[in-house]
């Protein structure tokens, strides 16, 4: 008798889920099981196997299998609800509880508020004194407006335990969607008492004062308010001017807020400094720039002046700086990459100019600027020291520079190309690109920043939203997404990844040269790709960093640049449609693929 072929492993999946999915339990555990065995440290087999288990009514077996599935991936919801249900069959209600939280949780977090409330309202029946799972009810419920249940949900756990500074913030939140602000504030003081670190309740104090309070500014009696309830009636005006800008960016109230903050503290770095944005926003670059200096006196801004022992350059000329000029990189990629390009124009003044760059934008910027006789080191990792401890005269943070050459709009130093690309490594993405693309049109794509910036779920979208792009014809398209460590690829199907093979910015900068155009969101890649004088289309959120200012469709900064605008908070798919249609019918002249330059 002959022995039957051996399943390839691929095989045996499929034939395991088949029989899953048919019901027959025992037949799927037989090829499940071994394939675990082989793949340990799969969640998904792992998971698979204990889900079978507890579907056969075996969840003493089972629950090891799903522990450590979720233990490897821990933001899975399917298999946080299987050891959920597995536990819950198996009498450890406790931990059952706080896995249904933990569902919860990750429910929340993707803004999947019906399934987040039935999972803490499941936690809650299997273990009623689940005081966390009761606080998440709440903000659930607030956040699906849902205010009047969530503030009787909040207000009776904290009636059984006051000292709870997040449900104590929770239910601000739920009385501000009330609309009852005076409560509102009480709720977050006393999350501030509890946790004066608290910086969410702190803001949404401002933001509760702001919207019952800021008449404290001029007391019914005429006399100016007390110095703490001006500190707080100020912080609270800068606070609602934020609210008003992420609701409607053009509104002429926004300015006011800020404004009237400085009535109340004149030095009051926060309202300084958002009113700068708001400034520069509108392209009242003239004040903006000045209001602009504030950032280094305000701690919210991340970064602080570099404590070197030679003077700020303030403008003076040359001679009488009489030494080097060290400028320095502030803030991201982005922000280096925009305003690399008054680094030429200080060095053609007479002025002997060495930057310092951030590491993984060293080799571009020193083989972009080297011919116009600026320096560029990498940046040391002390901040009080340069690199090789070089010597200078005076310094100046690099943002400050269209402050000193007091840039208007119809000023902006807006030449392009002032990036370059390093002739080899732009000859050999070339060589790459055309194999790939095979005289279709070469496109770019950039869909997220990263995780850590502060605005970065608004200007981020999902992959998934790009596939009507995809659907463009005679085109190539190429992910220019560079994922951290840890960080699973979300590449969409039928793109092609270059992440892996792109070392620094010198790498982007060369593939980047060698596309026809670049699809991408507010993050570095646009400024890469408007430096090298790159066609790019950029996807905005509705509420837009101040640098691409509002209503149009061009920039000042980036003559090749096209503007997308989203018509309202969070509308990335209207973005894409516009976008897609663009794309179907644009005329985009391919590069030469002997060359790798336009044609």
């Amino acid at each position: 008798m002959s022995t039957p072929p051996t399943l390839s492993f691929e095989d045996a999946g499929r034939r395991a889920a088949d029989h899953h999915q048919r019901g027959q339990l025992p037949e799927a555990l037989a090829l499940y099981g071994p394939m675990q065995a082989a793949r340990p440290q799969d969640p998904g087999l792992s998971a698979l196997v204990g889900t079978v288990l507890a579907q056969m009514g075996r969840t003493g077996e089972a629950l090891p299998f799903l522990r450590q599935a979720l233990r490897m991936d821990p933001d899975n919801t399917d298999t946080a609800h299987n050891l959920a249900q597995a536990l819950v069959a198996d009498g450890l209600n406790e931990e059952a509880a706080d896995a249904a939280n933990h569902l919860g949780q990750l429910c929340y977090g993707r803004r999947d508020f019906e399934r987040a409330r039935a999972a803490f309202d499941m936690a809650l029946q299997w273990l009623p004194s689940h005081r966390p799972a009761a606080a998440n009810l709440g903000a659930t419920l607030q956040a699906m407006g849902r205010h009047e249940e969530s503030i009787e949900r909040l207000s009776d756990l904290l009636r059984r335990d006051a000292e709870q500074a997040e449900a104590h913030s929770n239910l601000g939140n739920a009385q501000l969607g009330a609309g009852d602000y005076r409560a509102a504030a009480a709720s977050f003081r006393r999350a501030l008492a509890l946790r004066p670190d608290y910086s969410e309740a702190e803001s949404n104090l401002g933001l509760a004062l702001a919207w019952f309070g800021t008449d404290a500014a001029n007391s019914e009696d005429g006399e100016a308010p007390a110095d703490g309830e001006a500190q707080e009636t100020a912080a609270s005006l800068v606070t609602l001017g934020n609210a008003r800008q992420a609701l409607d960016p053009g509104a002429g109230s926004i300015e006011s807020c800020y404004r009237k903050a400085l009535t109340l503290r004149p030095d009051f770095p926060a309202a300084h400094w958002n009113l700068a944005l708001c400034l520069l926003l509108r392209g009242d670059f003239e004040r903006g720039w000045t209001e602009h200096e504030w950032r280094w006196r305000w701690q919210g801004f991340g970064e602080e002046m570099r404590p070197f022992p030679q003077p700020v350059w303030d403008g003076r000329p040359s001679e009488a700086v009489n030494g080097t000029l060290l400028v320095t990189a502030e803030q991201g990629f982005g922000d280096t990459l925009q305003f690399a390009r008054y680094l030429p124009l200080l060095a053609a003044r007479g002025y002997d100019v060495v930057f310092e760059a951030q590491a993984p934008l060293f080799t571009l910027l020193w083989s972009s600027l080297g011919g116009s006789g600026v320096r560029v080191v990498p940046r040391a990792l002390s901040p009080a020291h340069v690199h090789d401890d070089l010597p200078f005269a005076a310094h100046v943070p690099l943002l400050s520079l269209p402050e000193r050459f007091q840039t208007r709009q119809d000023t902006i130093p807006a030449a392009v190309p002032y990036l370059h690309a390093e002739p080899q490594r732009r000859q050999l993405w070339a060589e790459r690109l055309n194999a790939a693309a095979v005289g279709r049109r070469k496109i770019g794509l950039a869909w997220r920043g990263r995780p850590e910036h502060s605005r970065d779920r608004d200007r981020s979208l999902a992959p998934e939203l790009l596939a009507p792009l995809l659907r463009a014809p005679e085109a190539v398209f190429f992910s220019l997404q560079k994922d951290p460590p840890g960080r699973p690829a979300d590449t969409p199907p039928g793109v092609v990844p270059l992440g892996p093979l792109l070392h620094d910015f010198g790498d982007t900068a060369a593939a980047v040269a060698n596309l026809d155009l670049v699809i991408a969101v507010d993050t570095a890649v646009v400024h890469l790709a408007g430096g090298l004088g790159t066609p790019v289309w950029t996807l905005l959120p509705f509420s837009p960093d101040w640098r691409w200012m509002l209503d149009r469709s061009d920039s000042p900064w980036y003559p090749t640049m096209t503007l997308f605008r989203q018509p309202e908070p969070g509308d990335w798919a209207a973005v894409i449609a516009t976008v897609a249609e663009r794309l179907a019918g644009a005329d985009i002249p391919t590069l030469s693929r002997s060359e790798g330059t336009k044609e």
